[in-house]
């Protein structure tokens, strides 16, 4: 328990200077950045709230404290949506897009289910995560900054940036597979991760409705546990 209350407090503290960051680009980085700077103040929370997976993974005793945690931050974040709060936050009017920020945690909740129940393993959980986090981001701030054709069919997503997620993902499977697990066999990790980053941005790319905040980290998890 003595964890859990501070895997708690370090989840509260992350998830707060996030939005304080946020807040700030927000408020004060149209100058650096300019038509990017909503779009960047909504990544920075994406991206920084994924690195909660290392206090997931090192200092929580329990799964039961992080889901109620998680479901409460996707609650919050659902009422700041519905209320207009998220617009004053981070400065960026399609409350649509918006919705990620709720589906995020909704998504790392079915993970930690999938885990507890026997479904892969706690490096699975932070490929999905941080594979999510880190390439969703950075892929759409590149696919606005890079010009590039987007690809075929009904979506809006650009070459630029799903080569982008592809390459992030294969680094974070990769990365973490070597850092958090002994004995894995060198190719069947570079072929598992390649297939990881395809499928993923394929995934981003193509999942209907918005909801690609879920189907990702799904289909990486999945992906994460033939290693």
């Amino acid at each position: 328990m003595h964890g859990d209350i501070w895997g708690l407090l370090l989840s509260v503290a992350l998830i707060l200077s996030c939005l304080i960051a946020s807040f700030l680009v927000a408020r004060h980085g149209r100058k650096a950045f300019g038509d990017l700077c909503p779009e960047i103040a909504r990544k920075i929370v994406h991206i920084g709230v994924s690195n909660w997976f290392f206090i997931y993974c090192h200092v929580f005793e329990s799964d039961l404290w992080p889901i109620i945690g998680l479901a409460g931050f996707a609650v919050i974040n659902a009422v700041m949506n519905m209320s207009g709060g998220l617009h004053v936050l981070m400065g960026q009017e399609s409350t649509k897009r918006n919705w990620g920020l709720v589906q995020y945690p909704i998504s790392i909740i079915i993970l930690i289910m999938l885990r507890h129940f026997g479904i892969g393993d706690m490096v699975c959980v932070g490929c999905g995560v941080l594979g999510m986090g880190y390439g969703d981001g950075l892929a759409s701030i590149v696919g606005m900054k890079v010009r590039s054709k987007n690809l075929p069919g009904k979506t809006r997503k650009t070459v630029a940036g799903s080569i982008t997620m592809a390459c992030i993902t294969f680094v974070v499977v990769f990365l973490l597979n070597i850092f958090y697990k002994q004995g894995v066999e060198m190719t069947r990790l570079v072929l598992v991760s390649l297939l990881a980053g395809v499928c993923a941005s394929f995934v981003e790319a193509y999942t209907p409705f918005g909801l690609d905040n879920i189907s990702v980290p799904l289909t990486i998890y999945l992906i994460a546990g033939l290693i």
